[in-house]
């Protein structure tokens, strides 16, 4: 059977949006990818869509562009903004809208897995963990809040009832510079924090920072890249083993190199 292929001519960002989204998942999975830029017509031997990975995902994850913004961890590492929902204020239906452009970069983020191509970005490990369907964890509130995570872990490792930290079911929301109480249970604002109900604060404080206020978007990126990657297939993967076969490895062990590398003449 001859191989069959879905071709993307790249001259854009919203280009490449518009053909994957009419692509349907036996597409996605079963075809191989092949790119064309117009103006340089030929034959893809991994060299165009290598580099069109590179520019899409560029792009895509450059906090200059909103969709995605640097977490407090590092100066590298990138998270899903906020404010990301507003870059599609322009459509009539926002979060549909929105839910749609985070389908395409999962979609995006598995095609370069599964024809193994790097993207130019590395995201906080809570995506990769969310990517492949695991549980977050209160670890994983380091990632986006260092002093946070140092306190809560505090709560959690110690007795609190005789502390007076007068602590609720609440968190304080900042967003375009005004601050807003969120509650994090129905009449939250009114539930003390205790050595009794902590461990449902802490659960609800970690979901509150991943999933309230960017549920669509990651809705929408978890559902693109599952119709793209058979989950089943990344079972033994971790999410450092996610991020090494999405993004490389910034440091190269040249020792570690030369041990697993073989040299004919």
């Amino acid at each position: 059977m001859a191989t069959r292929f879905f071709g993307v001519f790249a001259s854009g960002i919203r280009d490449a949006f518009n053909f994957l989204r009419h692509k349907s998942v036996k597409q996605l999975q079963r075809q191989k990818l092949q790119i064309t830029f117009r103006g340089e017509e030929g034959l893809d031997y991994s060299g165009p869509s290598r580099e069109f990975f590179y520019l899409v995902s560029h792009h895509l994850f450059n906090p200059y562009y909103n969709w995605f913004e640097y977490s407090d961890a590092d100066d590298y590492t990138v998270q899903i903004s906020r404010h990301s929902l507003y870059n599609c204020s322009h459509d009539k239906e926002m979060v549909s809208a929105c839910k749609e452009w985070f389908r395409f970069i999962g979609r995006i983020l598995g095609l370069a897995l599964t024809h193994r191509y790097l993207i130019d970005a590395y995201f906080i490990k809570p995506i990769y963990s969310l990517l492949l369907k695991r549980k977050l964890t209160l670890d994983d509130l380091k990632y986006v809040d260092l002093q946070l995570y140092n306190s809560v872990k505090f709560i959690k490792d110690n007795s609190i009832d005789d502390a007076y930290l007068f602590m609720d079911f609440t968190v304080i929301e900042e967003r375009f510079g005004k601050k807003e109480v969120k509650e994090l249970i129905p009449n939250g604002a009114e539930i003390e924090v205790t050595d009794a109900n902590k461990h449902e604060y802490i659960e609800k404080l970690v979901n509150w920072h991943f999933f309230d206020g960017v549920r669509p978007q990651i809705a929408g990126l978890v559902h693109g890249f599952n119709e793209v990657v058979n989950i089943k297939m990344l079972e033994r993967f971790t999410s450092s083993d996610l991020e090494l076969a999405l993004c490389g490895t910034q440091e190269i062990d040249l020792q570690d190199w030369r041990s697993h590398t073989g040299y004919k003449l």
